[in-house]
């Protein structure tokens, strides 16, 4: 399973809206065959390993990082094609909760005759396709925030610069971060302070396609100039509300961004964040990255719909003058704190990447 998974990650950037999908067919004790689903519209990495296998595929048994679809889509149901090859045993990481599958597919094999097992790696697999799983249970993106931060915890100096917090290796180690997110949701004031083009850049494999940008901006106060509203760069989509002036609307449009009208935030501030994740996640925004100032950073983990957090830290102190992380209230004792887990360290030159989860989730 840990092979099939491996090849399920080939297809992490290009396969969304579907997800990254592994399998191996073995028999005999060797791999008769392999594949990955790499894009929609495309085969699914059950027929691309059973293509590999040919005849050998008879007798195999089939390792499955994702429970086999069983409805018809754009292409045939993966579960009917093991059954035609003569697969024996399909061995399954997790099971899949789109509802269009939510274990029909095991139930399709067990009825033709064909052993399943469920859970195998799962940990590891979980792991791996949660965005996908989190999309396909709530509805809305992943929410990954991510940001570089002083030794201190301060994301830029007084004066507003940041650059550089962090050196080479975390910049280009946040571009792959991009590259495997759908969308990159900026705030009003950091498109006015950095005005950012936010695509992938400087990556070591193809770009197939850059990220939907999205723009808060719920009072209409970034005019349509500047890298993020080019869009032979890549598509932008901006979320305000009805307190934008009509003439800053009309100038975003004539640039050919997309324009959505969303309820306003808490008190009367900003956008409403769930209404904006409810749009993204029906047009098929599995992860989103959020790249905000600290007020944005703030206003997604006080709602709750930050599902992990990913940070940079630079070695350099800024001091408290420095701007912060996260702008929220916080708790009155250290018993009410919110909580978070650490995932995963990873050492790159003289800085460090650190993943946190929510405390509590699986």
């Amino acid at each position: 399973m840990i092979a099939a998974l491996a090849q399920a990650e080939r297809g992490r950037r290009s396969a969304p809206p579907n997800p990254w999908v592994g399998c191996l067919l073995v028999r005999d004790g060797a791999i008769v065959g392999e594949g990955y689903h790499r894009a929609a519209g495309e085969p699914h990495a059950e027929a691309n390993a059973l293509s590999a296998a040919g005849a050998k595929a008879r007798d195999a048994t089939a390792y499955v990082t994702l429970e086999p679809c069983s409805h018809h889509g754009r292409t045939p149901p993966c579960a009917d094609a093991l059954i035609a090859a003569g697969v024996h045993r399909v061995v399954v990481g997790v099971l899949d909760p789109d509802p269009r599958v939510a274990g029909s597919g095991v139930q399709r094999l067990r009825a033709a005759g064909i052993e399943v097992e469920i859970g195998v790696a799962a940990d590891r697999v979980r792991q791996s396709m949660a965005p996908y799983l989190h999309h396909r249970r709530a509805g809305r993106p992943y929410v990954v925030i991510k940001a570089a931060a002083s030794l201190d915890g301060r994301t830029a100096a007084a004066d507003g610069s940041s650059r550089w917090i962090t050196g080479p290796a975390a910049r280009a180690d946040a571009h792959a971060l991009r590259a495997e997110s759908q969308a990159i949701v900026v705030g009003a004031g950091t498109a006015l302070a950095d005005r950012p083009s936010l695509t992938v850049r400087d990556v070591p494999f193809p770009i197939e396609r850059q990220p939907l940008r999205v723009l808060l901006d719920a009072r209409g106060r970034v005019l349509a100039d500047g890298p993020l509203f080019d869009q032979t760069l890549a598509p932008t989509l901006v979320f305000t509300t009805t307190s934008a002036p009509s003439g800053i609307v009309r100038g975003w449009l004539e640039r050919g961004v997309e324009v959505a009208v969303a309820p306003a935030g808490r008190a009367g501030s900003g956008v409403d964040l769930g209404a904006v994740l409810s749009v993204l996640g029906d047009r098929g925004i599995i992860q989103a990255l959020v790249e905000g100032g600290s007020r944005l950073h703030g206003s997604f983990l006080t709602d709750g719909l930050v599902n992990r957090l990913v940070l940079y830290v630079g070695g350099c102190l800024l001091g408290e003058r420095g701007r912060p992380l996260a702008t929220l209230a916080g708790p009155d004792g250290i018993g009410q704190a919110s909580r978070w887990t650490l995932r995963d360290v990873t050492r790159l030159d003289g800085d460090a990447r650190l993943d946190y989860e929510p405390a509590g989730v699986e």
